[in-house]
């Protein structure tokens, strides 16, 4: 456990990555530890991502093994094929959370991001977008036949096509902001606590919500990294999304209720310490459930290791564009700074949105944050580090939207993307990038392995006056602060 600094920041994370350890528990950390080096073939873009069964074809980064596919695929058509693919998974992962009503397949943008769209598209025959790009990338990607300029392109409608799935797929809401409370500390509400994690099925929230009230003993509903809203705010939220195996294993959640998109290590888990799990139960079966989490808390004997933790943090999310440029008005001189994403097994937990935080704010740029990023910039920040936390869902497109209606997107200093877990994650870096955004990813992007690739996106991202900087590791908060406060 000499390493454990280098897993996460938090002080009672490393007091649980010990008592895992102790118990001879699995968690991320080794598992990442086990696949390394992963696949550097992946890494720089050189593994063939067309759909074809003669594969996989692989070039060498060094020149001196295969120059090309067995079809003749060269080097850069299959780094831009690669960044192609992540974008068409990017874009159906938003196309699925899109409440489709009658199968319209095109997309309404708002005023703000319209005109911002309008104008990278305005010199483009193709200047209108449909959710039909994504069938023209599967066409792309089914055999090589297109240049490598021609498979960047479509990956960069699918940007902006993602921009604007991100924001049809927001609830809408007239509330400017909602309560939310987060942290280690909000796990001893309860004697017997609910962990949700992945997306529940519609209405299972509210069952459990009505049924805790009336319980005997205090029962607590917890969300394990995600943002799930219950009442007229969010679902407490226990743990980031990295850190909930780690929660898992001291214990101390009594039955999980596992939505679309769970971790298999997260089942794989609970199935080791016998913790009660539902994936797919019924609003009728509320009652049921919570007695089965009542009875693993009574037969537990493992300690509570949340017993003399402090409350959580509180704090509220801004729920619009509207709300984001209100707080904006009267603070011509202020620039602002973005900071979000998903936690990474690349970086130590932690670690990189809290030292942004402290570091940025300390250069006098007004912060925001999404997703994980946010959750620990509220744990660790204090004072002038402190960020505004966006709904996580259209995350740093919210702000910029906000931002264009202020008319001060000029005082955006840059959006940085400390982790990703989804494609749709890249999709919306690579879009904000397009029409005009200074964007930078931490962890690294399967894009090294083709040097005319990397120019060919720079010049296209430069005609929109947008930037993508990325990196071939993991980047410090000593590089991105400078490119932060660069002018």
């Amino acid at each position: 456990m000499e390493t454990i600094h280098l897993k996460t920041v938090d002080p009672v994370s490393q007091h649980l990555l010990r008592l895992a350890a102790q118990r001879g528990i699995e968690l991320p950390w080794e598992r990442y530890e086990r696949l390394q080096p992963q696949d550097g073939f992946m890494r720089l873009g050189l593994s063939c991502p067309f759909e074809c069964m003669h594969g996989p074809c692989r070039i060498d980064p060094f020149g001196r093994g295969p120059a090309a596919g067995i079809c003749g695929l060269g080097r850069d058509e299959m780094v831009a094929a690669m960044l192609l693919r992540l974008c068409q998974r990017g874009a159906m992962e938003a196309l699925s959370a899109v409440p489709w009503c009658n199968g319209e397949q095109g997309i309404r943008y708002s005023g703000s991001l319209g005109k911002l769209i309008g104008q990278v598209l305005s010199g483009s025959v193709q200047n209108e977008l449909s959710c039909a790009e994504i069938v023209t990338a599967s066409e792309q990607l089914q055999r090589p036949s297109c240049s490598y300029e021609d498979l960047l392109l479509q990956a960069l409608r699918l940007g902006l096509l993602v921009l604007g799935l991100v924001e049809q797929a927001g609830q809408p809401t007239t509330v400017e902001s909602l309560p939310c409370r987060s942290g280690y500390g909000v796990i001893a509400d309860g004697r017997i606590r609910i962990g949700f994690a992945g997306q529940p099925p519609e209405g299972l929230i509210s069952a459990f919500q009505e049924e805790v009230q009336g319980a005997e003993a205090a029962v607590a509903l917890l969300a394990l990294g995600e943002w799930l809203t219950l009442n007229d705010g969010f679902m407490p939220i226990g743990t980031t999304s990295g850190e909930s195996e780690l929660l898992l294993s001291s214990g101390a959640i009594h039955l999980l209720v596992a939505g679309r998109g769970t971790d298999p290590g997260i089942l794989q888990l609970c199935g080791r310490m016998n913790i009660p799990v539902v994936t797919n139960g019924s609003v009728a079966e509320a009652a049921d459930m919570v007695k089965r989490a009542r009875d693993y808390a009574e037969q537990s004997s493992l300690p509570d290791p949340f017993a003399d933790i402090p409350a959580g943090i509180s704090h509220d999310v801004l729920m619009s564009d509207q709300a984001f440029s209100k707080i904006l008005t009267g603070e011509s001189a202020e620039m602002v700074g973005l900071v979000g994403g998903s936690d990474s097994p690349h970086l130590p937990l932690g670690r990189l949105p809290a030292e942004l935080a402290s570091k940025l704010g300390g250069n006098g740029i007004k912060l925001a944050g999404w997703g994980d990023a946010a959750l620990w910039m509220a744990r660790q920040g204090t004072g002038a580090s402190t960020p505004m936390i966006l709904e996580n869902q259209q995350g740093p497109l919210l702000a910029v939207k906000g931002l264009a209606q202020a008319g001060r997107l000029d005082a955006l200093r840059g959006i940085c993307f400390t982790g990703m877990r989804r494609c749709q994650e890249f999709s919306l870096a690579l879009g904000l990038a397009y029409i005009g955004c200074r964007v930078s990813i931490a962890t690294p992007i399967p894009i090294q392995g083709s040097r005319a690739v990397m120019n060919a996106l720079d010049q296209m991202l430069q005609q929109s006056n947008g930037q993508l900087l990325h990196f071939d590791h993991p980047a410090t908060s000593d590089i991105l602060s400078e490119w932060f406060t660069r002018p």
